[in-house]
């Protein structure tokens, strides 16, 4: 079967490259982007490409067959009313015989954007522009905030040195200059889990707004399969009939169905629609696993299962566990107790179910790179989940067989920016999060039992209530009185 041609409507077009523009033989502007349209002075349709737009890189002219050759090329324009720079590529249409150039600006400052009449929401999510530009904000933020320390650190050592001068006051200047360095300490840890949480926030909204982009074409072709297979059957029907009726046909038919070959044909069509239809029904529920995981419209506590946040979490790692020539394959066993809904920020508990499964498939590699080949299929990778109700609190246990650990190494396991893995692989912020969420946020506990050849297991105890949780401080806190 032929794939199908798919094309992007102009509005469609329009929200994924804002910035773009398209023009034809006669350098005439036939489309350009929403973004580009509001911050031109005039009407950019009909008016020729030279007239709005200057080619900086490839030094070309700007002649549509010359633009043609160079559709591999990076292209740098200067938007002419306001001096913007955008980067894209120019992609030529055969059919139309026209040329889009699709692109967006070049910015290495967000306080550039002001001048140029434009916003971080003009960009498409898609734009990893936006990204950087965040990151960008981030590390001014951060460079603001060292500065200030700076001065404070230098303030405070000139102190000192006065202290030591007059040989007076130096126990205090030595709180001081403690209170600092722990002030500046806790600052980068701020700052660094303030970007770990953005990221998250941007990954957790990519991923609902493609499952949402996802989950209406495939509720429409689920939803008329049935009818497809309906249809399908009474035109077989239809055949078999005429089959039984008609047993002597023309020599033109017998010839059509034996070119066709219409017994298989009959036989094969009932099992195309029956593998379409478990297809869409394992995208569908895809795009609900990762629903699940970026739960963007529950920010605030809700009783939720804490089953399907553990599915959708395997669900989106799936590809790390299936095997392959140089990674051996992790089986996942899952003792799923008798839970009930589960009060807590599902979001939040979601990253901890992702950086502690992560942090296990991460294991398990480690410790098949050290060992030898007959070793490896030998040993099992196995990640073992078990949930269970103990008195009033949920527990979910996350347990390898992998190398393990030492007890230097658990002492440290949620210090921030503390990791084993090699330089690139790991910030050392995943588990030090994850401890915040489960102790801080919903009041719970975190703790890793390890041996070194014994595996890991991380236990995750969070109160089934948060309320009932508060009440029984209170209730301690009446008692001591």
């Amino acid at each position: 079967m032929a794939p199908p041609h798919l094309t992007l409507s102009p509005e469609l077009l329009t929200k994924a490259f804002p910035f773009h523009f398209a023009f034809n033989r006669n350098r005439e502007i036939v489309q350009a982007g929403d973004v580009l349209r509001r911050i031109c002075p005039e009407p950019l349709v009909g008016k020729l490409i030279e007239q709005h737009f200057q080619i900086n890189r490839p030094k070309i002219l700007v002649d549509f067959d010359v633009i043609t050759k160079q559709s591999r090329a990076l292209f740098i324009l200067e938007f002419i009313h306001n001096g913007m720079q955008l980067k894209g590529q120019m992609m030529y249409q055969p059919e139309q015989e026209v040329i889009f150039f699709l692109g967006s600006p070049w910015i290495t400052d967000t306080t550039n954007l002001a001048p140029l009449g434009i916003k971080l929401k003009d960009f498409a999510i898609h734009d990893p522009i936006v990204d950087f530009l965040f990151l960008l904000q981030a590390q001014n933020t951060a460079l603001a905030d060292a500065k200030k320390l700076t001065s404070e650190l230098k303030q405070q050592r000139e102190q000192l040195q006065s202290a030591l001068q007059m040989k007076e006051n130096l126990a205090e200047a030595e709180a001081q200059s403690k209170k600092l360095e722990k002030s500046l300490r806790d600052l980068q840890q701020t700052q660094a889990q303030l970007v770990q949480a953005e990221k998250m926030s941007s990954l957790g909204q990519l991923v609902a707004g493609i499952a949402h982009e996802i989950n209406n074409p495939v509720n429409f072709i689920y939803g008329n399969l049935k009818y497809a297979k309906d249809y399908t059957q009474c035109l077989l029907n239809l055949v078999h009939l005429y089959q039984q009726l008609y047993t002597n046909p023309v020599s033109e038919i017998q010839e059509h169905i034996k070119e066709i070959d219409l017994d298989f044909l009959l036989d094969d069509l009932p099992k195309i629609l029956n593998s379409m239809e478990v297809g869409a029904e394992r995208i569908a529920e895809i795009v609900l696993s990762l629903r699940n995981f970026s739960r963007l419209d529950e920010a605030e506590k809700k009783s939720v299962n804490i089953h399907e946040g553990l599915d959708s979490t395997l669900l989106i790692l799936q590809n790390r566990f299936k095997n392959s020539v140089d990674h051996p394959g992790i089986k996942v066993v899952k003792n799923y107790g008798n839970l009930p809904l589960v009060e807590c920020y599902a979001g939040q508990l979601n990253q901890v179910f992702m950086n502690i499964i992560s942090n296990a498939i991460d294991a398990l590699d480690d410790h098949n790179t050290k060992g030898a080949i007959a070793e490896i299929h030998a040993h099992s990778n196995t990640i073992t989940i078990t949930t269970e109700v103990i008195e009033t609190k949920c527990v979910i246990r996350i347990a390898d067989n992998g190398s393990g650990m030492t007890q230097a190494v658990k002492e440290r396991l949620f210090d921030p920016f503390f990791t084993t893995k090699p330089v690139g692989k790991g910030t050392g912020l995943g588990l030090s999060i994850s401890y915040q969420i489960v102790v801080e946020k919903h009041g719970g506990t975190l703790r890793c039992v390890s041996e070194p050849g014994q595996g890991t297991e991380f236990w995750i105890e969070i109160p089934l209530s948060m309320n009932k949780q508060a009440n029984h401080c209170v209730q301690s806190l009446s008692l001591i009185k």
